[in-house]
């Protein structure tokens, strides 16, 4: 199955999850920051004939979905992201491990993280109208409204709709509802992609990025022209981009080495195996920072993993090595229950947890475990192989695992059943450690699997979140990952990095939260 729609920015739980309902107020923790080109080069382009180029269309084959929008406050698909973040620009966005900013020339906070400032660049839509900062305030708005986005409304929830303040077209003051010392991170750097004031993208959709929506039918295709009048100065090398929708991850391969694409997304370690040597396909991993986490969640609420000795056996219980040789075939590095790993602010001096099958069988034994049953499902490629191998694991250690297995496609179609079972496969995708825990853990997580909470976690998560000084918000995260490690029971076993390909001679691909953005990407034929 591929890694379906939103799993760019939430991950499977998170996604089902926020379309029945908002069982909370999110929070979501990223990091660091940079400045793009400075908007006084954005006559550049004109002046050294930039506006014809020569770099070909690049034909890019993606999963879709029939009832995608191109609308992105409502965005699903990873072909829709992939237009979405080519045709508009964000206040900020996440480029790999760093914060970039875009459209913003700062991003500011007051003293206590109460009030931030957004001071705008110069930059213009592709209709020729400058961007203001009613445009930014609209778009803001929107992402916070749950009917009209109710995929990205947790992450706004902390923001003051009503007392939101343009003292000028380049100015935004934004009031936020409680401190939040990290709101340009874990909030703008998310998603915070600018439309002009009163529209929803759609096919008529008008962006300030490099470039332009020239066709779209869901479902099928979306055709991308480049924007010779880049606000930045710096048009894209390639003419075009033609996004053409295959849902099937061998099929997209497929399509790449018969010649209908020239870059496949998310193909899947057999196939990157298998392709190894063919000097006519090149590999192009987004890396750890663009990855699937892979794990076995266990509820620390509910017997027998209100035992921690129990969460501690079954962490001993499993080789993780052994699971990223088998089940992703090499491709994807060891996991040590966090995470995060690639990105800043994760805790990598942290021992690593290795396989011990006889004090793993000691604790069992002590607890008297001798029996579990574990809900899984493919609800990404080789979670089942994964949970099969955890039988093996288990027995081992002289517990007797019993799988209860539950069709893709219906496994998130009961939460509450999720949120109270004792032992079940899970997956996420890859963010910082302190994004995860604030958005998944606690007495306000979303998608709290483990029900890590309680009164002292939930106060290390508060003072986490409403800390402005930065070097201090990093000593915080590191506590609450050290927290998390002693007694949570997440066992992430693997970090698999999302696997794209082409054909040679393309470069300059970037990754936003496993959307690749085209930008920068030269083709040399």
């Amino acid at each position: 199955m591929s890694k379906p729609a939103l799993n760019i920015l939430f991950g499977v739980p998170a996604r089902r999850l926020l379309r029945g309902a908002f069982l909370s107020a999110l929070a979501v923790v990223l990091v660091a920051c940079s400045v793009a080109a400075p908007a006084e080069d954005a006559g550049v382009a004109a002046e050294t004939g930039a506006e014809t180029a020569d770099g070909g269309w690049l034909r890019v084959a993606a999963a879709g979905w029939a009832n995608d929008q191109f609308n992105p406050f409502f965005a699903q698909s990873l072909a829709d992201y992939i237009g979405l973040w080519n045709v508009y620009d964000a206040v900020a966005w996440l480029e790999g491990a760093e914060v970039r900013l875009g459209l913003a020339e700062s991003v500011t906070p007051n003293e206590d993280g109460t009030v931030w400032t957004i001071e705008l660049k110069e930059a213009w839509f592709h209709d020729g109208s400058p961007v203001r900062a009613q445009d930014v305030a609209y778009s803001l708005s929107t992402y916070a409204n749950p009917e009209l986005a109710p995929f990205f409304a947790p992450f706004f929830f902390n923001l003051d709709v009503a007392n939101l303040d343009v003292p000028d077209d380049k100015t935004l003051v934004v009031p936020l509802h409680s401190p939040q010392g990290d709101f340009l991170e874990r909030t703008l750097a998310t998603i915070s992609l600018v439309v002009p004031e009163g529209t929803v993208g759609g096919q008529d959709a008008i962006g300030s990025g490099p470039f332009k929506l020239e066709a779209y039918e869901a479902g099928k295709s979306i055709r991308l022209v480049r924007n010779a009048d880049y606000w930045t100065g710096a048009p894209p090398a390639l003419d075009g981009l033609e996004v053409i929708i295959i849902d099937d991850a061998n099929a997209r391969l497929n399509a790449l080495k018969g010649g209908e694409v020239e870059f496949a997304t998310q193909i899947t370690p057999a196939g990157a195996l298998g392709e190894a040597g063919n000097a006519d396909i090149v590999l192009q991993p987004a890396g750890v920072a663009n990855s699937t986490v892979h794990s076995f969640a266990a509820n620390t609420t509910m017997p027998p993993f209100d035992n921690p000795d129990v969460v501690r056996g079954l962490k001993l219980a499993i080789d993780r090595q052994a699971l990223v040789d088998t089940v992703l075939l090499g491709y994807g590095e060891v996991g040590n229950d966090l995470i995060g790993k690639g990105l800043p602010g994760y805790h990598q001096e942290l021992p690593q947890v290795e396989r011990d099958v006889e004090e793993a069988r000691r604790l069992f034994a002590s607890a008297g475990v001798v029996e579990l049953t574990m809900l899984t499902g493919e609800v990404t490629p080789g979670a089942t192989a994964a949970a099969e191998l955890l039988v093996q694991y288990l027995a081992e250690a002289g517990v007797a695992l019993t799988l209860e297995e539950i069709p893709a496609d219906q496994y998130y179609a009961d939460f509450m059943r999720l949120l109270s079972t004792p032992l079940q496969t899970a997956y996420w995708t890859n963010r910082p450690a302190a994004s995860h825990t604030a958005m998944m853990t606690g007495s306000n997580g979303g998608f709290n699997l483990t029900g890590m909470a309680g009164e002292e976690y939930d106060a290390m998560l508060m003072a986490l979140v409403a800390e402005v000084d930065a070097a201090r918000r990093v000593e915080l995260g590191l506590e609450v990952q050290e927290y998390l490690y002693a007694n949570d029971g997440q066992i992430v076993w693997a970090f698999q990095p999302d696997l794209n390909a082409s054909v040679p001679g393309i470069s300059g691909v970037l990754y936003s939260q496993s959307a690749p953005r085209f930008h920068l990407t030269t083709w040399e034929r």
